[in-house]
Protein backbone atom coordinates (compact mmCIF):
# COMPACT_ATOMS: atom_id res chain seq x y z
CA UNK A 1 0.00 0.00 0.00
CA UNK A 2 1.14 3.50 -1.14
CA UNK A 3 1.68 5.74 1.74
CA UNK A 4 3.22 9.08 0.16
CA UNK A 5 0.71 11.56 -1.49
CA UNK A 6 1.49 13.57 -4.86
CA UNK A 7 3.13 16.19 -2.99
CA UNK A 8 5.23 13.71 -0.62
CA UNK A 9 6.23 11.39 -3.78
CA UNK A 10 7.75 14.82 -5.42
CA UNK A 11 9.31 16.09 -1.99
CA UNK A 12 11.88 12.56 -1.78
CA UNK A 13 12.30 12.37 -5.58
CA UNK A 14 13.72 16.16 -5.00
CA UNK A 15 16.41 15.18 -3.22
CA UNK A 16 17.82 13.34 -6.71
CA UNK A 17 17.98 16.53 -8.83
CA UNK A 18 18.45 14.75 -12.61
CA UNK A 19 16.43 12.15 -11.32
CA UNK A 20 13.68 14.74 -10.25
CA UNK A 21 13.79 16.29 -13.55
CA UNK A 22 13.43 13.08 -15.18
CA UNK A 23 10.67 11.74 -12.97
CA UNK A 24 8.50 14.63 -11.47
CA UNK A 25 6.27 15.00 -14.52
CA UNK A 26 5.83 10.76 -14.53
CA UNK A 27 4.48 11.52 -10.82
CA UNK A 28 2.56 13.89 -11.41
CA UNK A 29 0.61 12.29 -14.65
CA UNK A 30 0.82 8.83 -12.31
CA UNK A 31 -0.81 10.46 -8.84
CA UNK A 32 -3.34 12.48 -11.04
CA UNK A 33 -4.63 9.92 -13.41
CA UNK A 34 -4.33 6.64 -12.25
CA UNK A 35 -7.14 5.88 -9.04
CA UNK A 36 -5.82 2.69 -8.10
CA UNK A 37 -2.28 0.50 -8.24
CA UNK A 38 0.03 2.88 -7.77
CA UNK A 39 2.41 -0.22 -6.34
CA UNK A 40 2.57 -1.47 -9.40
CA UNK A 41 4.65 1.79 -10.76
CA UNK A 42 7.97 1.22 -9.71
CA UNK A 43 8.99 4.56 -9.45
CA UNK A 44 5.93 5.30 -7.16
CA UNK A 45 7.14 2.26 -5.13
CA UNK A 46 10.67 2.98 -4.69
CA UNK A 47 9.84 6.74 -3.67
CA UNK A 48 7.23 5.47 -0.81
CA UNK A 49 9.84 2.97 0.41
CA UNK A 50 12.43 5.51 0.45
CA UNK A 51 14.79 2.83 -1.19
CA UNK A 52 17.70 5.24 -0.70
CA UNK A 53 20.16 2.93 -2.39
CA UNK A 54 18.35 2.57 -5.21
CA UNK A 55 17.23 6.51 -5.90
CA UNK A 56 20.60 7.17 -5.30
CA UNK A 57 22.36 4.19 -8.28
CA UNK A 58 19.89 5.54 -10.62
CA UNK A 59 20.88 9.09 -9.80
CA UNK A 60 24.51 8.17 -10.00
CA UNK A 61 23.71 6.03 -13.34
CA UNK A 62 21.63 8.71 -14.96
CA UNK A 63 24.07 11.45 -14.18
CA UNK A 64 27.22 9.13 -15.53
CA UNK A 65 25.10 8.93 -19.05
CA UNK A 66 24.16 12.53 -18.89
CA UNK A 67 27.78 13.34 -18.70
CA UNK A 68 29.29 11.10 -21.52
CA UNK A 69 26.58 12.48 -24.15
CA UNK A 70 27.59 16.10 -22.70
CA UNK A 71 23.44 17.33 -21.95
CA UNK A 72 22.02 19.60 -19.82
CA UNK A 73 19.00 18.26 -17.39
CA UNK A 74 16.65 19.21 -19.57
CA UNK A 75 18.13 18.15 -22.52
CA UNK A 76 18.85 14.76 -20.92
CA UNK A 77 15.36 14.26 -19.47
CA UNK A 78 13.79 15.38 -23.03
CA UNK A 79 15.75 13.67 -25.51
CA UNK A 80 14.95 10.10 -24.00
CA UNK A 81 11.39 10.59 -24.15
CA UNK A 82 10.87 11.24 -19.60
CA UNK A 83 8.53 14.05 -20.05
CA UNK A 84 6.53 12.70 -22.91
CA UNK A 85 6.48 9.57 -23.75
CA UNK A 86 6.61 8.34 -20.12
CA UNK A 87 3.38 8.99 -19.38
CA UNK A 88 1.66 6.35 -19.97
CA UNK A 89 -1.05 3.44 -17.93
CA UNK A 90 1.57 0.83 -19.01
CA UNK A 91 3.00 0.51 -15.68
CA UNK A 92 6.94 -1.52 -17.45
CA UNK A 93 7.08 1.44 -19.87
CA UNK A 94 9.55 3.15 -17.32
CA UNK A 95 12.16 -0.02 -17.77
CA UNK A 96 11.86 0.48 -21.74
CA UNK A 97 12.68 4.78 -21.21
CA UNK A 98 15.30 3.85 -18.74
CA UNK A 99 17.32 1.33 -21.01
CA UNK A 100 18.77 3.71 -23.87
CA UNK A 101 20.33 5.87 -20.80
CA UNK A 102 21.67 3.19 -18.98
CA UNK A 103 23.01 1.43 -22.60
CA UNK A 104 25.01 4.61 -23.22
CA UNK A 105 26.91 3.71 -19.75
CA UNK A 106 27.59 0.51 -21.11
CA UNK A 107 29.03 1.57 -24.38
CA UNK A 108 31.16 4.11 -22.71
CA UNK A 109 32.68 1.23 -20.95
CA UNK A 110 33.63 -0.82 -23.25
CA UNK A 111 35.38 2.19 -25.36
CA UNK A 112 33.13 3.60 -27.56
CA UNK A 113 33.61 7.77 -27.72
CA UNK A 114 31.83 9.67 -28.67
CA UNK A 115 28.67 8.70 -27.91
CA UNK A 116 25.42 10.83 -29.16
CA UNK A 117 21.53 10.00 -28.75
CA UNK A 118 20.38 10.38 -32.22
CA UNK A 119 16.83 12.17 -33.08
CA UNK A 120 14.19 9.84 -34.00
CA UNK A 121 13.67 10.80 -37.56
CA UNK A 122 16.18 11.85 -39.89
CA UNK A 123 14.70 14.44 -42.62
CA UNK A 124 15.90 15.12 -46.16
CA UNK A 125 14.08 17.47 -47.93
CA UNK A 126 10.71 16.18 -47.98
CA UNK A 127 11.19 12.73 -46.85
CA UNK A 128 11.35 11.85 -42.62
CA UNK A 129 12.97 8.65 -42.02
CA UNK A 130 13.52 6.77 -39.07
CA UNK A 131 16.90 6.96 -37.32
CA UNK A 132 18.33 4.84 -35.13
CA UNK A 133 19.50 5.68 -31.48
CA UNK A 134 22.97 6.58 -31.04
CA UNK A 135 25.99 7.21 -33.24
CA UNK A 136 29.34 5.64 -31.19
CA UNK A 137 32.97 5.49 -32.38
CA UNK A 138 35.02 2.39 -31.38
CA UNK A 139 38.61 2.50 -32.61
CA UNK A 140 38.76 3.50 -36.22
CA UNK A 141 34.36 2.34 -36.61
CA UNK A 142 31.87 4.36 -36.60
CA UNK A 143 28.93 2.79 -35.25
CA UNK A 144 24.84 3.14 -36.21
CA UNK A 145 23.23 1.80 -32.82
CA UNK A 146 20.02 0.39 -32.19
CA UNK A 147 18.81 -0.69 -28.99
CA UNK A 148 15.31 -2.60 -28.76
CA UNK A 149 13.97 -4.18 -25.80
CA UNK A 150 12.15 -7.69 -25.40
CA UNK A 151 9.85 -7.12 -22.73
CA UNK A 152 9.75 -9.54 -18.99
CA UNK A 153 6.67 -11.89 -18.46
CA UNK A 154 4.26 -9.70 -16.94
CA UNK A 155 1.53 -12.53 -15.48
CA UNK A 156 2.91 -13.41 -13.18
CA UNK A 157 5.34 -10.53 -12.91
CA UNK A 158 8.32 -12.31 -12.03
CA UNK A 159 10.01 -12.48 -8.48
CA UNK A 160 14.18 -12.97 -8.12
CA UNK A 161 14.81 -16.30 -7.76
CA UNK A 162 11.90 -17.72 -9.66
CA UNK A 163 11.89 -18.96 -13.25
CA UNK A 164 9.00 -18.79 -15.06
CA UNK A 165 8.94 -20.99 -18.58
CA UNK A 166 8.15 -24.20 -19.76
CA UNK A 167 11.28 -25.87 -17.56
CA UNK A 168 11.07 -29.42 -19.18
CA UNK A 169 11.74 -28.18 -22.55
CA UNK A 170 15.64 -28.59 -23.54
CA UNK A 171 16.87 -24.38 -23.99
CA UNK A 172 13.76 -23.32 -23.56
CA UNK A 173 14.92 -20.13 -22.28
CA UNK A 174 17.39 -19.82 -25.08
CA UNK A 175 14.22 -20.82 -27.51
CA UNK A 176 12.42 -17.89 -25.66
CA UNK A 177 15.36 -15.11 -26.47
CA UNK A 178 15.55 -16.10 -30.19
CA UNK A 179 11.98 -16.41 -30.65
CA UNK A 180 11.31 -12.83 -28.82
CA UNK A 181 14.74 -11.34 -30.77
CA UNK A 182 12.72 -12.31 -34.27
CA UNK A 183 9.42 -10.96 -33.54
CA UNK A 184 11.22 -8.09 -32.17
CA UNK A 185 13.31 -7.98 -35.66
CA UNK A 186 10.49 -9.01 -37.83
CA UNK A 187 7.83 -6.11 -36.17
CA UNK A 188 6.51 -3.51 -38.56
CA UNK A 189 8.13 -4.89 -41.99
CA UNK A 190 11.19 -5.11 -40.27
CA UNK A 191 11.71 -1.33 -39.06
CA UNK A 192 14.68 -1.68 -36.90
CA UNK A 193 16.53 -2.73 -40.04
CA UNK A 194 15.74 -0.10 -41.92
CA UNK A 195 16.18 2.53 -39.37
CA UNK A 196 19.86 0.87 -39.08
CA UNK A 197 20.29 1.56 -43.12
CA UNK A 198 19.08 4.79 -43.06
CA UNK A 199 21.61 5.71 -40.27
CA UNK A 200 24.48 4.04 -42.05
CA UNK A 201 23.89 5.81 -44.99
CA UNK A 202 23.08 9.64 -43.35
CA UNK A 203 26.09 9.46 -41.13
CA UNK A 204 28.85 7.62 -43.21
CA UNK A 205 28.69 4.76 -40.38
CA UNK A 206 31.15 1.76 -41.15
CA UNK A 207 29.16 -0.46 -39.29
CA UNK A 208 25.90 -1.20 -38.00
CA UNK A 209 25.09 -2.90 -34.29
CA UNK A 210 21.73 -4.05 -32.94
CA UNK A 211 21.47 -4.94 -29.55
CA UNK A 212 18.28 -6.74 -27.18
CA UNK A 213 17.89 -5.89 -23.62
CA UNK A 214 15.98 -8.62 -22.65
CA UNK A 215 14.06 -8.03 -19.60
CA UNK A 216 12.82 -11.64 -19.14
CA UNK A 217 14.09 -13.60 -15.95
CA UNK A 218 14.07 -16.95 -17.34
CA UNK A 219 16.95 -16.55 -19.92
CA UNK A 220 19.03 -13.95 -17.54
CA UNK A 221 18.74 -16.83 -14.54
CA UNK A 222 19.75 -19.97 -16.91
CA UNK A 223 22.01 -18.37 -20.59
CA UNK A 224 25.57 -18.55 -20.16
CA UNK A 225 27.89 -15.75 -22.13
CA UNK A 226 28.45 -18.73 -24.54
CA UNK A 227 24.32 -19.27 -24.79
CA UNK A 228 24.20 -15.99 -25.79
CA UNK A 229 27.10 -15.82 -28.01
CA UNK A 230 25.60 -18.77 -29.88
CA UNK A 231 22.11 -17.50 -30.38
CA UNK A 232 23.53 -13.93 -31.47
CA UNK A 233 25.37 -15.30 -34.18
CA UNK A 234 22.75 -17.20 -35.51
CA UNK A 235 20.95 -13.87 -35.71
CA UNK A 236 23.68 -12.45 -37.77
CA UNK A 237 23.36 -15.13 -40.28
CA UNK A 238 20.00 -14.75 -40.57
CA UNK A 239 20.25 -10.74 -40.60
CA UNK A 240 23.52 -10.30 -42.49
CA UNK A 241 22.12 -6.36 -42.75
CA UNK A 242 23.80 -6.47 -39.23
CA UNK A 243 26.97 -6.10 -38.71
CA UNK A 244 27.23 -6.78 -34.96
CA UNK A 245 24.85 -8.14 -32.08
CA UNK A 246 24.40 -7.36 -28.98
CA UNK A 247 22.53 -8.83 -25.93
CA UNK A 248 21.87 -6.44 -22.52
CA UNK A 249 20.02 -9.24 -19.92
CA UNK A 250 18.22 -9.00 -17.02
CA UNK A 251 21.03 -8.09 -14.69
CA UNK A 252 22.83 -5.77 -16.72
CA UNK A 253 25.45 -8.05 -18.30
CA UNK A 254 26.54 -6.95 -21.94
CA UNK A 255 27.14 -9.55 -24.79
CA UNK A 256 28.49 -8.44 -27.83
CA UNK A 257 29.32 -10.37 -31.01
CA UNK A 258 31.55 -9.95 -32.67
CA UNK A 259 33.45 -8.24 -30.27
CA UNK A 260 34.05 -4.38 -31.57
Amino acid sequence: MIHLDQIGLLDRLAAYPLSAHCFSNYVRWITSNVRDGWESYDVIRVLDEGDIERLHLIETRLNESRTILGLSEKDFSRVFGFNDDLLSDESEKVHDILAEPLFVVDLARRGFSPIAKLPPFIRTGTEKLRNADFLASCGQSKFAIELKTIRMENKPKPEPGRVLGNATKPDWWGDMFRRNAVTKIEDKDRRVLAQLANARREYQCDKTMLVLYTRRLGPSTLMTTEDYVAHLEDLLRRYPEVDHMGCKDYFGEVTLVPQP
